[in-house]
């Protein structure tokens, strides 16, 4: 029976490490504490944004970008081996969903949504440096496609940059009443808890029932140093949460030292665009 079936789908197949009742308890557990997270992040974010003053607007190559890669993704999904479609839930996968829904099926003057999306997909970027350290290709077989992997990876963390290039997001943030680093900390509780929803009751429930190991939600990947016995996606959730963490830090780092974003001094927690913060700071030491 093996042998029927293409060695790219083989190495994909999910085994059943984890029971049942592991699946069941471990789930309601992580959802109820990610709905308890966004249940106390999401009115904070939304009374702390200050939504007039969003400006979020596409690159000029967004939308081409997005309607590309996404439809690449989508047909080497469909004509993959059976049930292939199912990775599109895959992270970098739905980060070019999420474009595509901000570029082509949310409008534009739905300002907060879009903002939404930007600030998760700032949140979720380590996901894509994992895909690129450490590449999982062995089921790259149609045509380009394993040139397609590489280029699509590289494009997930330049498509984001130019968002807070051109100012439509940022780490830094116009507020009052509260700091830099408390927002970013929401925006990431929020972004970590969504994603935690996500995968462990609608991504589970399709790996179960396509027998495939989606984003290793059945067992952990082969040799891992840190993913290892029955509780190995709480662990993962944990490296995630740290690394998703880096994210948020390391997207503050280069606004500042490109930019000249700081919490402090003349972009002090400044979305505006490049050129209307260098105008700002120049004024300021004149």
């Amino acid at each position: 029976m093996c042998k029927e079936i293409p060695y790219s789908m083989a190495t994909c197949v999910g085994s059943w490490l984890l029971s049942p009742t592991h699946h069941i308890v471990e789930g309601i557990a992580v959802t109820v504490v990610s709905l308890l997270i966004l249940a106390r992040t999401m009115p904070k974010i939304y009374k702390m944004t200050d939504i007039p003053t969003l400006n979020v607007h596409h690159p000029v190559w967004a939308r081409g970008a997005s309607f590309f890669c996404f439809g690449m993704v989508m047909c080497y999904k469909y004509f993959g081996y059976p049930s292939r479609v199912f990775y599109v839930v895959m992270p970098c996968n739905m980060q070019w969903a999420l474009s595509f829904v901000q570029c082509f099926l949310i409008p534009t003057s739905w300002q907060m949504a879009q903002y939404i999306l930007l600030q998760m997909r700032l949140t979720f970027l380590m996901s894509v440096v994992i895909a690129i350290v450490t590449p999982e290709t062995e089921d790259c077989t149609l045509p380009f496609e394993y040139i397609f992997y590489w280029f699509n990876h590289a494009l997930l963390l330049l498509l984001p940059a130019a968002y807070v290039a051109n100012g439509s997001v940022s780490c830094y943030f116009n507020s009052k009443t509260v700091s830099t680093w408390s927002l970013n900390r929401l925006w990431w509780e929020f972004s970590c808890a969504l994603m935690a929803v996500f995968y462990f009751i609608p991504v589970t429930l399709m790996a179960i029932y396509s027998g495939l190991n989606l984003n290793f939600m059945l067992h952990p990947p082969h040799d891992h140093f840190a993913l290892k016995g029955q509780w190995f996606r709480v662990t993962a959730v944990l490296l995630l949460a740290l690394l998703f963490g880096v994210s948020r830090l390391l997207v503050m780092g280069l606004e500042k030292s490109v930019l000249g974003r700081s919490v402090t001094g003349s972009n002090e927690n400044s979305t505006d665009s490049p050129n209307e913060a260098k105008k700002t700071s120049k004024s300021k030491q004149n």
